[in-house]
C-alpha cells in the first residue's frame, strides 16, 4: 500500500491508542473509538472483536516500537550505568508507552491472560536489552544487583514519569546506581 493516509486499521489503532492514553482503559469504549476515529462500528469490529483485542494489538505494536526504539541505542556508547537509566528514560518519553504502564499496572486484575502475557512480553524486552548492555560492556551482575538495577530505574524514572512528576537527572540516578550497587561501573 502507498504511504500517505494510514489504512483504517491503522487509524482505529491509532485512536485506541490515544483513548487509551488519555481515558484509561475503563475509560475507552469501542463507541468512543468509532466516534473519534470516524468510522462506523462494523468497522472496529471487522478488524477488533473488542476492545481487549484492540488493546492487545496496541501492545502488539508497543513491543515492536520499544524493539526498534531499543535498536537505536549504542548499547557501548556510553557506561552502562547511564545508559540503561536513559533507556528507561527514553521509554518514559513516549506517552504510549506511559500509557501501557498506568493501564497495566492500575488495571491489570481486570485484563485478560492475553493481555497481562503481552506486557511481559513487553516489559522482558526491556529486561534482555538490559541484559545485552550489560554483557557488552562485560559487567557482571548478580540476579540481586540487576533486581537492584531495574528496580532502581523503575522508582526514579518510570514512577516520577507515571505521576507526571520531573524524573531526575540521568547521572544522578546513575550515581544512585553505583552506590547502591557498589560498583564503579
Amino acid at each position: 500500500m502507498a504511504r500517505g493516509r494510514p489504512s483504517k486499521k491503522q487509524l482505529i489503532l491509532d485512536t485506541a491508542q490515544r483513548l487509551f492514553s488519555e481515558r484509561g482503559y475503563q475509560g475507552t469504549t469501542i463507541d468512543l473509538v468509532v466516534q473519534s476515529a470516524g468510522v462506523s462500528k462494523p468497522t472496529v469490529y471487522s478488524h477488533f472483536p473488542s476492545k481487549q483485542a484492540l488493546w492487545q494489538a496496541m501492545l502488539e505494536q508497543a513491543i515492536a516500537a520499544s524493539e526498534e526504539l531499543r535498536a537505536t541505542l549504542d548499547i557501548e556508547a556510553a557506561g552502562w550505568c547511564e545508559l540503561i537509566p536513559g533507556g528507561f528514560a527514553q521509554l518514559a518519553a513516549q506517552p504510549q508507552m506511559l500509557a501501557i504502564y498506568r493501564i497495566m499496572l492500575g488495571e491489570q486484575h481486570k485484563m485478560e491472560p492475553e493481555s497481562q502475557a503481552l506486557f511481559s512480553a513487553f516489559e522482558e524486552g526491556f529486561e534482555r536489552w538490559c541484559d545485552r548492555v550489560l554483557q557488552a560492556q562485560a559487567v557482571s551482575l548478580t540476579a540481586e544487583q540487576r533486581f537492584i538495577l531495574r528496580a532502581l530505574c523503575r522508582e526514579g524514572v518510570l514512577q516520577p514519569a507515571l505521576r507526571l512528576q520531573c524524573v531526575p537527572a540521568i547521572d544522578d540516578l546513575s550515581n544512585l546506581i553505583r552506590r547502591a550497587l557498589g560498583k564503579l561501573g
